[in-house]
């Protein structure tokens, strides 16, 4: 799934190409990504103008004249793609927004978990997509984040990747972090010192803008406004590293499984935590 460094790589990339760009009509070829009515989004859009792109989490937020936002959220393997309109039509294509300009604004998803919804503007902090998320990870103070943890008993790596507790961190850069960090996914973040919380915000934040600065992680099917892939896969230290070494010890890297997600770790540099 695209976490947060991937998704601001698609919000930055809509911002500079569709801000003032008029939508003529939308064309919808499967209804369900589409959540509340299809027939509202295609007789809602046509006329609009886009005038801003920013994120929340792991959410797209398409700001429109006339007081309406749209909502998406890419899921597994959805795509936006910013493409003239005589670009041959790709499979897994559900929904087209055919510009005044000649261009389309396309969304792709093989695997058809994304979904797109119209909202309200000025009511979007109630929407529930967004009323339950967490802090944003490059926002949150230090100070702040380690109150924020150290409230927790459980183990660090799921409440990382807990929506409600920080928005946008997914299995990629926790796992990065902790690794920078020198913490077990395992430990309790209760029982975590402030040193070693206060050196997991700095990895963190430096992570997340590595993987910015790199157009986010391509290990599947991500890529960018313009069919561009990501090169903070090149980068990764333990993430789907298992055997090789370690770039700080050169033990190998292992694989075990924390709240039911895959999870890449140095047994050395992270010690198992005490009971």
């Amino acid at each position: 799934m695209p976490e947060l460094p991937e998704v601001e790589c698609v919000v930055r990339g809509l911002r500079r190409r569709i801000i003032g760009q008029t939508i003529e009509r939308v064309t919808i070829h499967l209804d369900r990504i589409v959540r509340g009515s299809p027939l509202d989004l295609a007789g809602h859009l046509p006329g609009r103008t886009f005038r801003d792109v920013r994120r929340r989490g792991k959410l797209i937020l398409i700001g429109l004249n006339g007081g309406l936002s749209l909502l998406i959220h890419l899921r597994m393997t959805g795509q936006l793609l910013w493409l003239d309109s005589q670009a041959p039509l790709e499979k897994h294509t559900h929904v087209i927004f055919h510009l005044a300009s000649g261009r389309h604004l396309r969304y792709r998803d093989q695997r058809q978990f994304g979904w797109m919804q119209l909202a309200e503007s000025d009511r979007l902090d109630e929407h529930p997509q967004i009323a339950r998320l967490g802090p944003e990870p490059l926002e949150i103070g230090r100070d702040d984040f380690v109150h924020l943890l150290r409230a927790h008993r459980r183990q660090i790596k799921p409440l990382l990747m807990d929506q409600a507790v920080l928005a946008g961190l997914g299995n990629i850069y926790a796992d990065e972090s902790l690794f920078r960090a020198r913490i077990h996914p395992l430990q309790r973040a209760s029982r975590v010192g402030t040193v070693k919380l206060n050196r997991l915000h700095t990895a963190m934040q430096e992570v997340l803008r590595q993987a910015i600065g790199c157009s986010g992680s391509t290990v599947s099917q991500f890529r960018g406004t313009n069919g561009e892939i990501g090169q903070f896969q090149n980068h990764f230290r333990v993430y789907d590293r298992k055997d090789k070494p370690c770039p700080r010890c050169r033990r190998p890297i292992i694989k075990i499984r924390v709240g039911g997600r895959g999870t890449h770790l140095c047994p050395r540099c992270q010690r198992v935590p005490k009971s």
